[in-house]
């Protein structure tokens, strides 16, 4: 069966911000399970979501050996970027462009499945410092989208979509993963 790899982060992963030491939103309402089960005739769906996943650097690890495992017939689908502004201070958009320029190139040479790039949904604006972090996401978005053209790579600025965040401004709540799910099938339907 053909294969549907979703690679990303908490939110790829499900991360439940409510708890006090986090966990992970019931597989019912995760995006991912949603996704799963709406492709299940065509495609075998395998989650990749990991917390505090940023962008991968190149060379031996599971970015590089999911993307060589897979045919023509498969999808990789990715959807990064949210640790590489929040896990820092100062965010250097710049450099995460650059990371992902090398990533799209790599992606051209060695990929033979359709790779589908997702610009996240922006941090939300909650407090001033988190404002940063929100412009930062913006001007991110509008980069990976120039680059994806570049490429010629298949890409979705998630961050036009206003999905509902939880408390955190991070991380989706219930209702964001439902309409983050909807919003996918819809896009990559186009798409693919």
């Amino acid at each position: 069966m053909k294969k549907l790899i979703l690679f990303g982060d908490s939110n790829t992963y499900g991360y439940d911000p409510r708890g006090f030491m986090g966990g992970r939103y019931p597989e019912a309402v995760r995006w991912t399970t949603l996704v799963k089960n709406a492709l299940a005739d065509n495609y075998e769906v395998v989650e990749e979501g990991v917390n505090g996943r940023t962008l991968p650097e190149l060379g031996y690890g599971l970015f590089t050996t999911v993307l060589q495992g897979l045919s023509h017939e498969d999808i990789f689908i990715m959807m990064l970027g949210t640790n590489d502004i929040l896990l820092t201070d100062h965010p250097n958009v710049d450099a995460i462009l650059k990371k992902l320029e090398n990533i799209l190139n790599y992606v051209n040479q060695n990929c033979l499945a359709s790779f589908v790039l997702i610009a996240p949904p922006y941090i939300k604006a909650i407090n001033q410092e988190m404002q940063s972090y929100h412009d930062c996401c913006i001007k991110m978005n509008a980069g990976y989208m120039k680059l994806a053209q570049e490429y010629r790579i298949n890409a979705i600025d998630a961050g036009i979509w206003n999905i509902e965040m939880s408390h955190d401004g991070v991380h989706f709540s219930i209702e964001g993963h439902k309409r983050f799910s909807e919003l996918l099938l819809e896009s990559i339907s186009k798409i693919l």
